[in-house]
């Protein structure tokens, strides 16, 4: 539909449901006009008060002083004003009977109090204090109480602050100045009790442990080889040597007569058996094995008289054919005799190598715990410095604050007795009851208008089924029909001439106060 056809269907929707239309706009008009009879009134005082600690005070007594800050009373600012304490005042300075309440009366007043009233910072130093109520005089006696209490409240809350501040510190100091002369007593036992470890020694011990592991590590290697000695002379005094060097001379005689048939047979590649040569190391090569012959008799020789037990004569003859026996058993004698002396001095040195290691663990030990004991001092000792200028300075605080030299507060806006209630009035009910009672039966014809499937127009017809149209009949209205027609109309606008009346009438009586 284009526009011109929107507008015929609307007006003539309009046309049929005049009457609902009307009767609508004047339940939802009255509704709304009695709804803002009947709404409660609240009327809302305000107070604004400044805390200010900027004085001629302030920079003088900068770093030795510390004020109690805005901040902290801004923040704290309701739980001050909405204690118990200061509920119970304002009620019975703004009117509520007290004295004739319950306990619970009590309570429930309180909670609704806390309930109306806002505190809110709307600037550095500034706090606005409002309250909501029925009664413009009791919103008025309401904030102003409020405020004056909340003043003298944070006055005394501020002296208790810098005389519980003072006190608290008065207690740390002496609490630290016990713990700093234990730390001293603590201090003075221990350096008369670790005489032998004294912290600063630990080179001298390192030194002396050095000087130990040296000796210790030098007379280790002497008695090894002082026992390797001894084992070489037992094994020459068994016979073992004997061996051994019959064996080398048998393995000099094989090697001599290796070398020596080398050169036979290099000689062989260029001349023939009988030549002078070859015949001389012929000679060379069998002597060479009557030699390993005669050493191999002498060896077993030697060996059947150690291992004979039965006959004596014969192992004290063959043990006396070697001429280096009695020498070699001097040499084990002394050698034994090291030995003894060099685990002595072994077992000595490794005592005094504990003691040393010993002593070094306690140095070690003193020095941790001299450290500490050192640091607890030291601890101590600046947390008690920092605390007598700090308990000086509370001193000073709590002299200001007891002067009123510190925090101040103001009424900068005091409280005003409200003329006017506060929130949704009854003009807001009236103009959006006229609004809302011309604008839903509109609403109502547009969504007609625009949903309803039911062919009105006989252009629909030809433009959405593609009918032909043969003809159009037209209402027929008689004199009669248009008469109670206009009748219907006259009355439709009298009711809503008498709604508006009525509307101008009530904000008449509201504007002279007689409602």
């Amino acid at each position: 539909m284009n526009i011109d056809q929107w507008i015929y269907l609307a007006r003539s929707e309009i046309r049929i449901n005049k009457g609902k239309m009307v009767l609508i706009f004047v339940v939802v008009s009255l509704l709304f006009l009695i709804a803002g009879l009947y709404w409660p009134k609240k009327y809302e005082s305000s107070t604004t008060i400044l805390a200010s600690e900027k004085n001629i005070i302030t920079p003088l007594m900068e770093g030795t002083a510390v004020a109690t800050g805005v901040e902290s009373l801004a923040g704290n600012a309701r739980e001050i004003i909405l204690s118990r304490s200061v509920l119970k005042q304002v009620m019975e300075h703004a009117g509520w009977p007290v004295a004739q309440m319950s306990p619970l009366g009590i309570e429930t007043a309180a909670e609704d109090i806390s309930k109306r009233t806002r505190v809110d910072s709307i600037g550095v130093g500034l706090l606005r204090i409002s309250y909501t109520d029925r009664d413009p005089r009791r919103a008025f006696k309401t904030t102003e109480r409020l405020a004056s209490l909340f003043i003298e409240e944070s006055l005394q809350a501020k002296k208790n602050e810098s005389q519980a501040a003072f006190e608290f510190v008065d207690n740390q100091v002496k609490l630290y100045h016990k713990k700093l002369l234990d730390a001293e007593i603590r201090l003075k036992d221990f350096r008369g009790g670790n005489a032998d470890a004294r912290p600063g020694s630990q080179t001298d011990v390192d030194a002396r442990i050095t000087q130990l592991r040296q000796q210790l590590e030098q007379t280790r290697l002497q008695l090894s080889e002082a026992r390797e000695r001894a084992k070489a002379l037992n094994r020459q005094l068994s016979g073992e040597a004997v061996f051994s060097t019959q064996l080398t001379k048998e393995q000099q005689y094989r090697e001599r007569i290796a070398e020596l048939q080398q050169q036979r047979d290099n000689l062989l590649l260029n001349y023939k058996e009988s030549h002078p040569d070859i015949v001389r190391l012929n000679y060379q090569i069998q002597e060479m094995e009557e030699l390993i012959v005669a050493e191999s008799a002498r060896r077993k020789e030697i060996f059947a008289a150690l291992q004979d037990g039965e006959s004596d004569a014969r192992r004290t003859a063959a043990i006396q054919r070697n001429p280096l026996y009695q020498q070699l058993r001097q040499q084990l004698s002394d050698t034994r005799t090291e030995i003894a002396t060099l685990e002595t001095r072994t077992r000595i040195t490794n005592g005094f190598l504990t003691e040393a290691l010993e002593r070094s663990v306690r140095v070690t030990d003193s020095e941790a715990e001299l450290a500490e004991l050192m640091r607890d001092y030291e601890v101590n000792r600046t947390l008690y410095s920092d605390l007598l200028r700090r308990r000086e300075n509370a001193r000073v605080s709590m002299s200001l604050d007891q002067e009123g030299q510190g925090l101040s507060f103001k009424t900068q806006e005091p409280a005003i007795l409200p003329l006017k209630p506060s929130g949704v009035r009854l003009l807001h009910f009236m103009v959006i009851g006229l609004l809302l009672g011309g604008g839903i039966p509109l609403a109502m014809i547009a969504s007609v208008v625009q949903l309803d499937p039911r062919v009105r127009q006989y252009a629909s017809l030809r433009q959405d089924l593609k009918l032909r149209i043969l003809a159009v009949i037209p209402t027929l209205q008689t004199s009669r029909s248009r008469s109670a027609g206009q009748l219907v109309n006259i009355g439709l606008g009298f009711v809503i001439i008498a709604v508006i009346v009525c509307y101008g009438f009530v904000g008449y009586l509201r504007y002279s106060h007689a409602i």
